[in-house]
């Protein structure tokens, strides 16, 4: 059994797995309010970590594999817009929203007004003020960089804007939403923190700095086939040409 053959493999599935964090972030390169992923590898030697492992499995020496992949909650670029009910937050800091699965949070201010004067995202999901979901009346809006909700001039609501101590245990849910699976993690009033009216926050990713990687990614991958192709012609060749002949 070849080692640097079970290596190879480990690499090809790392590197896969790695290419698709990468293709993600660059479909959602011009998604408001993206956030992108970043991977990270862990290596480790299987023989030695494991004591009670199989003679056969010792062959497997180092191997990579992607540990998992952070979220990279950096802030991206504002974009003006000049729409009353576009807004986009400077500093730390989520829109609250409410959906049918429960509570979620969000960058995407990008935001509207539906049939029943309710403040909603562009997915029709609700948008949560101080006092519950928001409700505005026909008028001239106005929102105060500390996200207060006036109409014609009378205040109506103020955003609920929320952080969180330890952001990595935030899961994404989809449509640049994020959930928040850990029930000893609080949502903190957020602090230092603007709203921006007219204008929306952009994906944080670097798309020059994405498809460099990918095409890294990629060609070592395809160098990552040619080794082991070379691997099982290798062992092909000795299986037909040295273990069966006979001897004597």
């Amino acid at each position: 059994m070849d080692s640097g053959l079970y290596s190879s493999y480990s690499g090809l599935r790392a590197l896969a797995d790695m290419l698709e964090v990468l293709s993600n972030n660059l479909a959602n390169v011009n998604t408001t309010g993206f956030k992108g992923d970043e991977s990270f590898f862990r290596v480790y030697n299987r023989a030695l970590a494991e004591s009670s492992v199989a003679p056969l499995d010792r062959v497997i020496n180092d191997s990579s594999v992607v540990e998992g992949a952070a979220t990279d909650y950096r802030a991206g670029p504002l974009m003006a817009t000049g729409r009353d009910l576009d807004l986009a937050l400077e500093g730390p800091g989520f829109f609250t929203v409410e959906t049918p699965n429960g509570t979620r949070y969000t960058r995407n201010g990008n935001l509207q007004v539906d049939s029943k004067g309710q403040l909603v995202t562009s997915e029709g999901l609700a948008v949560q003020g101080k006092k519950g979901s928001i409700r505005l009346p026909k008028g001239s809006v106005n929102v105060s960089q500390t996200g207060d909700f006036e109409v014609n001039g009378a205040r109506v609501d103020t955003l609920k804007i929320v952080d969180f101590a330890d952001k990595s245990k935030l899961e994404k849910s989809g449509g640049s939403l994020f959930r928040n699976p850990d029930l000893q993690l609080k949502e903190l009033e957020a602090k230092e923190l603007i709203v921006r009216q007219g204008s929306l926050e952009q994906s944080n990713v670097n798309p020059i700095r994405q498809m460099t990687l990918l095409i890294t990614m990629n060609r070592q991958f395809e160098s990552l086939q040619k080794a082991i192709q070379m691997m099982m012609n290798t062992m092909n060749d000795r299986s037909i040409n040295q273990v069966g002949r006979p001897t004597g």
